[in-house]
């Protein structure tokens, strides 16, 4: 698997299946994970994360790009991005988990 060339690596453990549904935006295309993070990214950028969903200890690797961004906490939103899931085979684990 490829390294992303800017973004850098990030691990993310999801708690429990609220928190999976919640972080998960079904209007992106493939669809995209959010990131609760103060990390400074920006759209387009390209990340390797290291997930961890729930009820698993395995890490998950994805590589995707930063399709969403909030920059702050907001409205009980936190600060974070989100990065678009991959069609690639691990990147399709992580689809058919949600």
């Amino acid at each position: 698997m490829a390294m992303p060339s800017r973004g850098g690596i990030l691990t993310y453990h999801i708690e429990d299946t609220a928190t999976l549904y919640a972080s998960y935006l079904s209007f992106v295309d493939n669809g995209a994970i959010f990131i609760p993070s103060d990390r400074v990214q920006h759209l387009g950028d390209e990340v390797f994360i290291a997930i961890t969903l729930p009820n698993s200890s395995e890490r998950l690797p994805m590589n995707g790009k930063v399709v969403w961004i909030n920059r702050k906490t907001q409205a009980n939103r936190p600060a974070g991005f989100a990065v678009q899931i991959g069609r690639d085979a691990s990147g399709q684990r992580i689809k058919n988990e949600v």
